[in-house]
């Protein structure tokens, strides 16, 4: 028999004292159990836990394993893959967190806040959330810490919601929300539960939060889990909530986990938001007295989804790489191409295999990780134009991708 929680255990049973009593009987028995991680964080009156039974035992094992596979797909990855495929995934996560949100986002705003991020050009819608993202990875300017006080929540909810927020949204208290504001389930008009209130409520919730977050002697995705439910339970501010919580708890994977599945649960949970509201919905019932268990189940199996789509993506792409690889170098060799021009060819060529909308990149770009100068690049880009491989785009500064000639050469489309 699988784990059940307090609520469905008193449903099973048949006690003669109120189903409140018997629910905090239960939920004493089980703080005081072997296999139970205890959070320090109280949340409507009762301490908020997780019990490690056998299948999130299980599970959190195949997330363990899943994760070998991954990461020897990304390490054997060249580094311009590695980037372009980086890319691809943080515009996915970006719009699919809007999207749980009913957020609204184009590609060509993705597009243009992952250049504007990755190239410090600017700033355009999404660009500083965009940049969050990237401090997980190593192409980041500078690795991102998780958060240790109140003001480190603040600036990265600032930053996540940098441009989004109605005037009636922003923040009114001394760091979060002085308003009250209750949760409710937009299908059936059903007020789920009513957020932390006063601030300073808020305040003594997220320092225990904070707390957790750094607890050691939880396991990593357990924590991870426990402290996004605990978040969006809070819910600090009036709006971005959600695509704040999703943040850091990718945040919190990406110290344990590869960058690849740090930046690919939201894009999984898009794909069954109905089974994450439910998981809130289940675990902040108040005869589950917080009892976090089967959320921390449902997330973790979120993870080891996001792990096994990873899998199936680079196996299939690293096929299709070699496979133009291969092609490029005999019609190298058929037409007496240098091997900068082959060079060249071949980062545009991963460009267009691992991001599915691939930015033009630049003659800068290309001379530093090709690392030669500007005269030998623009004539080996002129000499491409002209052969039809490549295509231009714009001016100062002019990018450059594959042509459809090119793509239909190389790439089999």
């Amino acid at each position: 028999m699988g784990y059940k929680t307090i609520r469905q255990t008193l449903a099973m049973e048949s006690r003669t004292i109120p189903p409140t009593q018997a629910a905090q009987q239960e939920y004493d028995e089980r703080l005081r159990g072997w296999s139970t991680y205890r959070s320090g964080l109280v949340l409507d009156g009762h301490e908020m836990f997780a019990v490690l039974f056998a299948q999130l035992g299980r599970d959190m094992d195949k997330v363990r394993e899943l994760e070998t596979r991954v990461e020897t797909l990304w390490d054997n990855l060249p580094p311009i893959a590695c980037r372009a495929y980086l890319m691809d995934l943080i515009g996915a996560e970006v719009q699919s967190t809007n999207t749980i949100e009913g957020v609204h986002t184009t590609r060509k705003e993705i597009a243009e806040a992952l250049q504007a991020a990755s190239t410090d050009t600017g700033h355009t819608r999404l660009s500083e959330f965009v940049k969050l993202f990237l401090g997980l990875s190593d192409t980041g300017a500078e690795g991102l810490d998780l958060p240790s006080s109140l003001e480190d929540i603040r600036r990265i909810y600032d930053q996540v919601m940098d441009g989004e927020l109605d005037a009636k949204d922003v923040p009114d208290g001394q760091m979060f929300r002085k308003g009250t504001i209750a949760v409710w389930d937009e299908s059936t008009g059903r007020k789920l539960h009513d957020g932390a209130w006063p601030e300073t409520r808020i305040q003594v919730q997220l320092t225990q939060w904070l707390s957790l977050a750094h607890d050691q002697d939880v396991p990593p995705l357990v924590r991870a889990a426990m402290c996004h439910y605990a978040f969006e339970h809070i819910h600090p501010f009036y709006d971005g909530n959600g695509r704040t919580g999703r943040f850091l708890f990718a945040l919190q994977l990406s110290k344990h986990l590869s960058t690849p599945t740090a930046i690919s649960i939201s894009t999984v949970i898009a794909d069954h938001k109905t089974q994450y509201y439910k998981a809130f919905d289940d675990a902040q019932h108040p005869l589950n007295c917080s009892d976090v268990s089967l959320f921390c189940h449902r997330m973790t199996r979120f993870v080891a989804e996001a792990q096994e789509n990873i899998i199936t993506q680079l196996t299939e792409k690293q096929s299709l790489l070699a496979a133009a690889q291969a092609s490029l170098l005999a019609y190298g060799r058929q037409e007496g191409m240098s091997d900068l021009q082959q060079g060249v060819l071949f980062f545009l060529i991963q460009e267009e295999l691992f991001d599915r909308v691939p930015m033009p990149v630049t003659r800068r770009i290309l001379r530093e990780a090709l690392h030669i100068g500007e005269r030998r690049i623009v004539s080996a880009l002129d000499a491409l134009v002209e052969a039809g491989l490549l295509q231009t785009h714009g001016a100062k500064p002019i990018r450059y991708s594959l042509s459809e000639t090119g793509r239909a050469r190389f790439l089999d489309v």
